[in-house]
């Protein structure tokens, strides 16, 4: 692996179609200001602005090829190396006994070329080569896992690891399943705004709309089949995103990495230490939790999560995303077994209740109040609405929230209204614990507190919200103890 090895020839390709996305919204309107404004040399002052736009749309592209021209990738002194650039050159080197997950992803074009991207995370950084040939990517996968283990086990020999078993399959029934029960429709409808209000600027379809508009609004019953009917499409939408996403998804485990694999047109592959994992989390919605399904993701810690478009941010990764809770339990415990699958305790007093609603409701009343009296005379409908979404929230969090401490663990219950997260914490993983309360909680006794794990390239939280205060001052002597024995050690 020590010869310097070039990119696969359809990275050349597939760097022209990022630019062309990525400058989607550029491009568009300076085609559309060309077509507006008529390409006439007459003119030269209306050509001026969308030249400009092409020009860096052009440069853009131009930029991309020459990056995937000129990167180069070698190993040397058990490091990855990884060159680029012609008047300004980059050279990064990633230390291959840091390596916390090796990803691999495959597009459509990738499929038919060959062709696999490949992202290797650290806690402190990564690298992605975008793209390289398969053979290519899975003997440097190879490679890198099996010198990884051979440094943390300081044995100078490379050997072939232990292969991976099938652990877990999702059935085409219960890909069906996951995605009709899935909250994909919030993101469905988020994007779709977000592109409308963009795309509204450059084709004014706002002032298109406008009689159509008019008509809807002035029937409270228009107003509500085209919300509702807008709503079921984001929700059949939102289920062909989650089956095309997970389609084909499937576990190993070779007793120390899990290696996951899923989807159709751009299939995704990802390998996880297991001693490196930081936290492990049980989310289910309330309709998932009734039909007896849960799912198991796992965080790790990598500041290139940045770096990769798809990823979150907060290095959550989908062990298993769909699974009958006593099965999961069961397999989760095989898969990761540092950890304790424990049951909370409720522990949030009555008192908390009315706190988790009284100021949310008293928004609710003045907003719809105001667009009551100047804009909409039906708006207390939304408000009552609003309101009951409200107190049926803060009754979840009150009757399901808790936790429960373990030894050097914590297992924390968060509850929403759709849904709740089950985080296990272990206290040599925590970075911070933070108590928090004001004059009137402490007059009531209670206070607010949040774990914090250091997950992807920021952290993630687990808080409850309003515990008796004696509650919040067990938890953060637990985490102390930890403190004061390493300085103790050290």
């Amino acid at each position: 692996m020590s010869e310097t090895r070039r990119l696969h020839p359809i990275t050349y390709l597939s760097k022209i179609f990022k630019s062309v996305k990525d400058n989607f919204l550029t491009i568009l309107l300076a085609g559309f200001l060309f077509l507006k404004n008529g390409f006439n040399l007459n003119d030269i002052g209306d050509l001026i602005f969308p030249g400009i736009l092409l020009f860096f749309a052009v440069i853009s592209i131009v930029l991309g090829i020459i990056e995937a021209l000129t990167t180069t990738y070698w190993i040397a002194d058990d490091k990855l190396f990884v060159k680029s650039g012609i008047l300004s050159v980059t050279t990064k080197e990633l230390y291959i006994a840091r390596i916390q997950s090796v990803e691999t992803t495959r597009n459509i074009v990738n499929q038919i070329f060959g062709g696999v991207i490949l992202d290797i995370k650290t806690p402190g950084d990564g690298i992605k080569l975008d793209t390289i040939s398969k053979r290519a990517a899975d003997e440097l996968t190879h490679y890198l896992e099996t010198r990884k283990n051979n440094l943390g086990d300081a044995v100078e020999e490379v050997h072939q690891p232990s292969a991976f078993q099938s652990y877990y399959q999702l059935k085409f029934k219960d890909i069906m399943l996951m995605s009709v029960t899935s909250g994909a429709m919030g993101t469905v409808l988020a994007v779709v705004f977000g592109l409308y209000s963009q795309v509204d600027e450059i084709l004014h379809i706002s002032e298109r709309l406008s009689p159509l508009q008019k008509e809807i609004g002035s029937s409270f019953y228009s107003i509500a089949v085209t919300v509702i009917l807008g709503l079921l499409l984001s929700y059949i939408i939102g289920i062909f995103v989650t089956a095309l996403k997970y389609f084909n998804y499937e576990l190993t485990y070779d007793g120390e990495r899990l290696k996951i694999r899923h989807g159709l047109f751009e299939v995704k592959e990802r390998i996880v230490v297991v001693k490196q994992i930081q936290a492990v989390e049980e989310k289910k919605s309330f309709l998932r939790q009734w039909l007896g399904y849960t799912s198991f993701r796992v965080t790790i810690t990598s500041d290139a999560a940045l770096e990769s478009e798809d990823d979150n941010v907060l290095g959550q990764i989908d062990v298993l995303p769909f699974i009958k809770r006593k099965e999961g339990l069961q397999v989760m415990a095989q898969l990761v077994p540092d950890y304790y699958y424990n049951e909370v305790e409720r522990i949030i007093p009555k008192r908390s209740l009315r706190r988790y609603i009284q100021w949310y409701w008293l928004v609710i009343i003045v907003a719809t109040g105001l667009v009551q009296y100047y804009l909409f005379d039906k708006a207390w409908i939304f408000g009552v609405v609003l309101l009951i979404l409200t107190f049926i929230s803060g009754w979840m969090r009150y009757r399901y929230s808790g936790y429960e401490i373990q030894d050097n663990q914590i297992t924390v219950r968060e509850t929403g209204l759709f849904s709740s997260t089950i985080y296990q914490l272990k206290e040599d993983r925590l970075i911070s614990v933070h108590v928090t309360d004001h004059y009137f909680l402490e007059k009531a006794h209670l206070a607010s507190i949040v774990l914090r794990v250091s997950a992807g390239s920021l952290f993630t939280d687990a808080s409850l919200k309003l515990v008796e205060r004696a509650d919040a001052e067990r938890i953060y002597d637990w985490f102390l103890e930890k403190e004061v024995r390493q300085y103790e050690e050290s």
